[in-house]
């Protein structure tokens, strides 16, 4: 079994929450994540008078945006503290039309990657080959389809004697 990935260390997450719906702000939709992502960095970047947090916030980096408006942010662990302390001293600037409702830590998650095995179903690569020609509009020959599945299925040296064999039947 593989070894578990950690995804998400040194992470911070904002819980932010519309001032107003975005309907009756005139808006067709709501933002994206990278979007409001901006949005929180710009605001925090401009505080001059803290040199501190604006520099925390150009070191930010988008990690994700997940539903129910939570954004979560990464950076050096020196200036997510700094983000910790400006929020615990209600410094922290939300991003424009939101309001920061909460912000912590995000342990880690962890993922447990699943095995692929090194058989692949000659049925299933020849269809998905022969399907993906078909759709970028190739003509799909013995020369053609030998070419797709090297460039994408490398590594299988044997393309050649299978496509010998199958193109016979």
């Amino acid at each position: 079994m593989a070894r578990p990935v950690q995804l998400a260390p040194g992470s911070l997450a904002l819980v932010l929450s519309r001032l107003e719906t975005p309907k009756a702000a005139g808006v067709a939709e709501d933002p994206g994540g990278h979007a409001v992502f901006r949005a929180f960095r710009r605001a925090n970047a401009r505080c001059f008078w803290n040199s501190r947090l604006a520099r925390a916030a150009s070191r930010l980096a988008f990690q994700g945006w997940l539903c129910r408006g939570v954004l979560l942010v990464h950076a050096p662990p020196a200036s997510l503290q700094v983000l910790r302390d400006a929020w615990c001293r209600r410094a922290l600037r939300p991003p424009r039309g939101f309001r920061i409702s909460a912000v912590g830590d995000v342990f880690p998650v962890q993922m447990n990657p699943i095995a692929q095995s090194q058989f692949i179903p000659l049925a299933e690569v020849l269809c998905c080959a022969i399907s993906d020609m078909n759709a970028a509009e190739i003509v799909v020959t013995q020369e053609s389809l030998l070419e797709h599945l090297m460039k994408h299925y490398p590594g299988h040296r044997v393309w050649h004697l299978i496509i010998q064999s199958f193109w016979m039947v």
